[in-house]
């Protein structure tokens, strides 16, 4: 089984440091030694983000100007197998426990939040959750309009209209004026 590869240099800020420049070396070496023939690789570069090809001095330039994505942690276009060659990160396993901490404040502010919201539902304190809309209400005569009109779609336009058109066809619907009243 080969050596776990050691990515912490991924996470450094001064890309001009001496840790990120030997990461970048060790990557170097790695990409050339996994394929001896070729004499470029993608490079993985913030900017070009595994989508182009370049000679691998051109990658130690760019990684160094640009730095490495930082999602590309299993380097599969490099020639890392992702079975044999992961590598536990340490670092990794921080970010991890501090996303779960994270997680737990999330669910803490939504339960508040919860809580607060079906308080206001239940005649609670208006004092949080107050920007909700108000219920929408019917409108008390919604029934009788719905029949007035109902009956004026069945209703002949004239007595001796043979057309199939009705009162309600003819008058277009109510109008503005007809609602306001």
């Amino acid at each position: 089984m080969s050596q776990p590869i050691p990515k912490d240099w991924m996470n450094e800020i001064d890309r001009f440091g001496i840790v990120y420049k030997q990461g970048v070396s060790d990557f170097i070496q790695f990409a050339s030694d996994k394929d001896p023939t070729s004499t470029t690789c993608p490079c993985p570069c913030n900017k070009c983000r595994n989508r182009k090809r370049f000679p691998f001095d051109i990658v130690r330039k760019n990684l160094i100007f640009h730095g490495i994505e930082s999602t590309y942690r299993v380097w599969i276009l490099h020639g890392e197998n992702p079975y044999k060659d992961r590598m536990v990160d340490r670092d990794a396993k921080k970010n991890d426990e501090v996303k779960d901490s994270e997680w737990g404040i999330l669910l803490t502010l939504l339960m508040a939040y919860m809580k607060g919201l079906a308080g206001d539902l239940n005649g609670g304190d208006e004092s949080e959750g107050g920007d909700l809309e108000p219920p929408y209400v019917l409108e008390p005569d919604l029934g009788k309009r719905y029949n007035e009109y109902k009956q004026k779609a069945e209703e002949k336009l004239y007595p001796s209209c043979e057309a199939p058109i009705t009162t309600l066809s003819g008058s277009g619907g109510p109008t503005k004026l007809e609602e306001a009243i």
